[in-house]
């Protein structure tokens, strides 16, 4: 549910794919700087996207400098000051984001000494988030909250009883809102706070929906459980014009959702960041689409999921 907000390179103009590689950059450099090298691979596209909306609409520093890349030493690269406090929110929201996501992906890994290592990863970065704790306090992201509220969507999940697809997305789209706009309260005007929550509650709806499109047939083999497949439990996985109606049905809630975020972002006055945020609500997204129609319909595997939700951007 988490890695989909990545802004498609080939639609940007230059200066947009250098001022939102400032931030993936500065995040990463973050991460690696105040823990290890490895810390690197969970830079996330949600903290890079955080980290340029936080710095646009509350603190507007811009002001960089030339760092070290972390993936190859040799080259330098623009980035933020390490303790920037944008550049802090991004590192914090990436490190939440594996918690919430990739424990979950590692209980799905088979192997001996695959789990194991799995193991002793998830145990160390573990650590370092109970480290980093006062820093959601800063930032009044509230993690009893969404601790709550992902316990509450794992109930749902257990509950046969529950089929309507809406709330599993209302759900995680709560949950995801909750985190992406805490940090900007009484920060910035109210009805601009009220358009964030809107965007991200919807975005976070969407990209629940585009997972689960994705991973149905995965799910099914794998007996995961899986919000389409509990709110249609007669859907024949073995009629491609089937799952093709199926497909284009939730597809037309992908593009009803996009609409209503792109209604949103004037309400959301962003200036060098608005390119990118509209890219990644059009061309991302729809290319998300694509992947699930292939997926879902052409039963193609998904080949692009990592284990670490990073690539180099």
């Amino acid at each position: 549910m988490l890695g989909l907000v990545k802004p498609y390179k080939m639609e940007l103009l230059v200066k947009d794919c250098t001022y939102y590689k400032l931030y993936y950059c500065s995040v990463c450099r973050h991460l690696v700087r105040n823990h290890s090298r490895p810390y690197a691979f969970i830079n996330s596209y949600e903290g890079t996207l955080l980290a340029m909306l936080y710095n646009e609409m509350v603190v507007q520093d811009i002001e960089a400098v030339k760092d070290r890349c972390s993936g190859v030493p040799i080259a330098k690269v623009a980035a933020l000051p390490p303790e920037h406090e944008a550049v802090q929110l991004g590192a914090a929201v990436s490190l939440l984001a594996f918690v919430i996501k990739f424990q979950d992906n590692l209980e799905d890994e088979t192997g001996f000494w695959l789990k194991q290592y799995n193991g002793w990863a998830r145990r160390r970065l573990n650590r370092t988030f109970r480290k980093s704790k006062k820093l959601y306090d800063r930032f009044h992201i509230d993690l009893e909250y969404v601790e709550k509220e992902i316990a509450a969507l794992h109930r749902m999940e257990q509950d046969a009883s529950v089929t309507n697809l809406d709330r599993f997305l209302d759900q995680w789209g709560n949950v995801f809102a909750h985190i992406m706009t805490q940090a900007f309260r009484d920060k910035i005007a109210k009805d601009r706070f009220e358009a964030l929550y809107a965007f991200f509650f919807e975005l976070g709806r969407l990209i629940n929906l585009l997972d689960a499109m994705a991973d149905l047939h995965a799910d099914h083999s794998a007996r995961r459980f899986n919000p389409i497949l509990r709110a249609e439990p007669g859907l024949n996985l073995t009629d491609e014009n089937c799952l093709r109606d199926t497909y284009n049905k939730h597809f037309e809630t992908v593009h009803a959702g996009r609409d209503r975020m792109l209604n949103r972002l004037p309400d959301l006055d962003l200036r060098d960041a608005w390119p990118i945020v509209n890219n990644i609500v059009t061309y991302s997204l729809d290319r998300e689409a694509r992947k699930a129609h292939d997926a879902m319909v052409l039963r193609k595997p998904v080949s692009e999921k990592m284990f670490f939700n990073c690539k180099d951007f």
